[in-house]
């Protein structure tokens, strides 16, 4: 199972379309606030995280992580523009798994959601 913290439709089209191929659940969240509490109810092996949905504390997300039980912990890939770099390494500072540009996450995301299966 897979939380996608995102606001944009076409990559979480993309990413539910690798999902259903593979049989893995995705769910999306549209703020820290509700995948925090998705976390907690369902325990998803993963966390997605485009870095520029709109109102993301990048900061506040590394916190909130650092702060769930290690049997609900998933592991935390984010991505970006690669001409984001400040933000890019705001998500390594805050402590997030893989931290990737969105050309990258593109590239790599049927084989990500795989991984998670």
């Amino acid at each position: 199972m897979i939380c996608f913290l995102t606001k944009d439709l076409m990559m979480s089209s993309n990413a539910s379309s690798h999902a259903r191929q593979q049989n893995v659940k995705l769910s999306t969240a549209g703020s820290i606030k509700s995948a925090i509490s998705f976390i907690e109810e369902n325990k998803p092996h993963m966390l997605i995280v485009d870095l520029q949905t709109p109102g993301l504390d990048v900061e506040l997300l590394g916190e909130e992580i650092k702060g769930l039980p290690d049997a609900v912990c998933p592991l935390t890939i984010a991505y970006a523009q690669h001409v984001n770099v400040e933000l890019l390494e705001q998500a390594k500072s805050a402590g997030l798994d893989q931290v990737l540009t969105r050309g990258q996450f593109n590239a790599q995301v049927g084989k990500i959601i795989e991984e998670a299966a």
